[in-house]
């Protein structure tokens, strides 16, 4: 038998995360809970007062930032077990309990925009020049004003405060269904049996033993296909919620009701996409590379993320001496933090356990603890997974050290930067140090499990949600057998010739929750396009001696929202605006297509 995933409580605490800096009792989180809940009641008593004078909206602030940092740090300890653990049913209570008081402040607090938009831009300028207590709210109120053609009645955005809770229904039961009630047939194979499961999944997957890969890809995509009724249900129910917000607050469409309120401008989506169609001769020569390499006649689906070199097994401990190294060219400043969190502080939860869900995720409170979810698997591919959650970490640890809360966020498409600068930075580190074929092979594989992901899925599901979320806007009726058949032609387009996609391949859709955050996935690719300039400028500068470009990007970390995302990006030497970093990020792909290229025909 191979060996079962442990339970939660079987796992040693030293690679889980410190929960406990979030609050070190159970008593002291209640504590908290019961006063942000008296926090609430008071902001509220502001209703109606906002407007009287610059001390009033200066008291309003002083009491809401406070609360929400508050509100963070519950979210935290109450939410965070939940992704490590479905079955966690008393972690399902307290969550509960914070997702109402989370509601309650999107409702109660609905009154403040109307009532400072109603101040009127000019005049809040005044109040700013008056009260000192504003001083850092000058991008908040920049925003805010640019918000005011969304904006509603106070009674009109209870509704939509109140509307939030109950339509986060989708989100939650999607998560319950896929990482922790789904039922995954178990795998037999060798005279051993394979548990599966969507922490496991990922390492099946990536198995050199071609029959297990084909058997563990089959029982993973059954199991969706077996509930792809309900999972098309949820999805379209959290579509429709975004067609009802879209269309409640005067946007467009979907896109703009997401895209606006982060100032990231539809032409940047459209480059993606116009350049990934544009470029995927690129993939359709990497795939036949593939399977030259692996040598097979036909490449399949499950042949994907096969192994293509013969490594020996990578230990975590490894794995943070490689992120360490190659993160050096930005100096002590991030290396002494990023040292301290992976060896003393516990930021990461590292390997999988029943229950735990799928993916990996990094996030914090404010000025606070920070937490890494993944499920570390001994390979290449882990590792870059660990340095791409360790550069959402170390963003905001930057930033949160820089910015007052009112700018400590960012866009996703400056967030995803700074996570695939670390994969980039690190890579390139490796290759640097690296010129045995098979070690080359290994970090040439590791690149293209990240620019697979981010240059081929994502764009293909970004495609994938353009095409439903219009479908419903226009009133017509979604099918599973629609949506199997919309990402089958998809990926199909993406495979060529190379590879038969069936429908095992067309309820991809269904295993990417990121879905739940409509048109996120496109995020990915201007990340790594950006992240891949950025890095080649940082390993240029160190190898030349140049601390410049290092201390450049630290700066666009510490930013925040100081800046519009994409003037932040021209102030570190990219404009997302172009298609330009796009096309010079696929021209990486390109070189390393031809590297493996070469390989296969060396082999």
């Amino acid at each position: 038998m191979a060996k079962p995933l442990p339970d939660r409580k079987d796992v040693d605490p030293a690679f889980t995360w410190n929960l406990q800096a979030a609050y070190a009792t159970e008593a002291a989180f209640e504590a908290d809970l019961a006063g942000a809940d008296q926090d609430l009641t008071r902001l509220t008593a502001f209703q109606g007062r906002l407007g009287g004078s610059a001390g009033a909206v200066a008291d309003f602030f002083d009491a809401y930032w406070p609360t929400l940092e508050k509100l963070q740090r519950l979210r935290i300890y109450a939410t965070m077990p939940l992704a490590v653990d479905q079955n966690d049913q008393a972690g399902r209570a307290r969550a509960g309990r914070f997702q109402a008081l989370a509601a309650r402040f999107s409702t109660d607090l609905a009154f403040a925009q109307p009532e400072l938009l109603a101040i009127g831009a000019e005049r809040l300028a005044r109040f700013q020049a008056q009260e000192p207590r504003l001083a850092d709210l000058t991008r908040y109120f920049e925003r805010l004003e640019e918000s005011r053609p969304h904006v509603r009645s106070s009674e009109v955005e209870d509704v939509i405060g109140r509307a939030a809770d109950p339509a986060s229904a989708f989100e939650r039961a999607y998560n319950s269904l896929a990482n922790g009630e789904l039922p995954f047939k178990p795998v037999e194979h060798a005279g051993q049996t394979y548990e599966v499961a969507r922490s496991t999944y990922p390492s099946l997957i990536a198995s050199p033993d071609r029959e297990l890969r084909e058997k563990a890809f089959d029982s993973y995509t059954r199991a969706f296909l077996a509930h792809k009724d309900t999972l098309t249900d949820l999805y379209v129910g959290r579509i429709k919620q975004s067609v009802f917000t879209a269309r409640v607050r005067g946007y467009e469409d979907t896109v703009a009701e997401q895209l606006e309120p982060r100032e990231v401008p539809r032409e940047v989506l459209t480059n993606v996409l116009d350049v990934f169609k544009k470029n995927v001769g690129v993939w359709h020569r990497y795939w036949e590379a593939r399977r030259k390499l692996l040598g097979v006649e036909r490449l399949a689906e499950w042949d994907v993320f096969a192994p293509l070199a013969n490594t020996p097994p990578l230990p975590y401990s490894r794995a943070i001496e490689h992120v360490l190294a190659g993160m050096a060219p930005l100096g002590e400043e991030y290396l002494t933090p990023l040292r301290k969190g992976l060896l003393e502080d516990r930021w990461v939860d590292v390997y999988p356990n029943r229950g735990k869900r799928d993916g990996a995720f990094a996030t914090r409170f404010y000025r606070g603890q920070s937490y890494v979810m993944m499920s570390y698997q001994d390979n290449l591919e882990s590792m870059s997974t660990l340095a791409h959650e360790l550069g959402h970490v170390m963003h905001s640890r930057l930033m949160d050290e820089r910015q007052p809360l009112a700018n400590a966020n960012y866009a996703m498409i400056v967030a995803e930067t700074a996570s695939n600068f670390n994969q980039a930075l690190v890579r390139a580190h490796l290759l640097s140090v690296t010129t045995e074929r098979q070690a080359r092979l290994a970090v040439l594989e590791e690149a293209f499990h990240n620019f697979h992901r981010y240059f081929f899925i994502m764009p293909t599901l970004v495609r994938f949600e353009l095409e439903t979320h219009q479908a419903v806007e226009r009133g017509e009726g979604l099918t599973a057998q629609r949506l199997v058949s919309s990402m089958q032609r998809l990926y199909q387009e993406g495979y060529g010739a190379a590879i038969q996609a069936d429908e095992r391949t067309g309820i991809t859709w269904a295993q990417f929750g990121h879905l739940y955050m409509p048109f996120y996935t496109f995020q990915y690719a201007v990340g790594i396009a950006a992240a891949a300039a950025l890095a080649a400028d940082v390993r240029a500068g160190f190898e030349r001696g140049d601390d410049e470009p290092a201390r450049r990007y630290l700066e666009f970390l510490k930013a925040g929202s100081a800046l519009k995302p994409l003037d932040l990006f021209r102030s570190a030497g990219v404009d997302m605006a172009t298609p330009a970093p796009i096309e010079k990020a696929f021209a990486v792909v390109e070189g390393h297509v031809r590297e493996l290229e070469e390989l296969a025909a060396s082999a």
